[in-house]
């Protein structure tokens, strides 16, 4: 564990952690990615290929279902969700894609907010007061990793998860995912919004 602890340290430091608190872009700051790979496959990393763990999930699968046994302890409400997929909520690409899932004034009051990572669930709730982000519902998969090795979400050697999105319905089944293909660029989260609104219909 403290290796493995270690190694995310100085991960983090090697992609530019250090960012200012409680400063949401008014506009993206990073690139925002439009691809969607397959998990289980490769990421790139400033063009660097990132080798997944081999699992999967799909678009019509139950996120409830892959979620369970994996210790991620993931509590659906039944409701429409998004759940927004990051490395570490301590890199600045991180932290602005969690800041647009807590303010966006596009995603309506009756859709549910996670945020999945492998920081230590202490660090979130740091996060989430200094952030202003408690509106959102954060997990962490920071033991073992098993929920991203089951998905194929996990990067090999880095041992963290990669960028994503996902939007279940009611019944908590998968009906929108974007993986993207370059994880120092923004998953697309307007289209995500578009998608979780719909579901309310």
């Amino acid at each position: 564990m403290k290796t493995l602890l270690i190694s995310i340290s100085i991960i983090l430091m090697t992609l530019s952690c250090a960012t200012k608190k409680n400063e949401a872009p008014q506009k993206p700051s990073f690139g925002v990615n439009q691809k969607s790979i397959r998990p289980g496959t490769a990421v790139k990393a400033g063009g660097k290929s990132l080798r997944l763990y081999k699992g999967s999930i799909e678009v019509g699968d139950s996120f409830v279902k892959k979620a369970r046994g994996t210790g991620l302890g993931f509590d659906f409400k039944n409701k429409v969700t998004i759940i927004s997929i990051v490395p570490s909520i301590d890199t600045k690409v991180c932290e602005e894609q969690t800041h647009i899932l807590g303010e966006s004034k596009d995603i309506s009051p009756e859709v549910d907010l996670v945020t999945i990572s492998r920081d230590l669930p202490m660090a979130q709730m740091r996060f989430a007061h200094e952030a202003k982000l408690t509106n959102i519902r954060y997990y962490s998969d920071y033991k073992y990793g098993k929920f991203g090795k089951k998905t194929g979400l996990l990067i090999r050697d880095k041992e963290l998860l990669t960028r994503a999105v996902f939007v279940l319905d009611r019944n908590g089944i998968v009906k929108y995912l974007q993986l993207v293909s370059e994880i120092t660029e923004l998953p697309d989260m307007k289209k995500a919004v578009e998608v979780s609104n719909s579901l309310l219909k």
